[in-house]
């Protein structure tokens, strides 16, 4: 999965500040069928410094390889 577009920077709902959000750290993840063929929507949960959780929501292209030669 590859993203499509820019994410936009995100701030906390509770208390403002940045949410510093790097692949890896999320507490949670869902998965949800894009609207275009091929999309994927990838929701994160991150844990705010402030003690909140978050949701980062983004667009991801999906695409097969192959992997060797058979």
């Amino acid at each position: 999965m590859r993203p499509i577009g820019a994410c936009a920077p995100v701030v906390c709902w509770h208390c403002g500040q940045p949410v510093d959000f790097q692949s890896g750290q999320q507490t949670a993840r869902y998965l949800y069928r894009g609207e275009q063929p091929f999309t994927v929507v990838i929701e994160d949960w991150v844990h705010c410094a402030c003690g909140a959780y978050q949701n980062i929501r983004r667009l991801n292209e999906i695409t097969v390889e192959a992997l060797g030669n058979t």
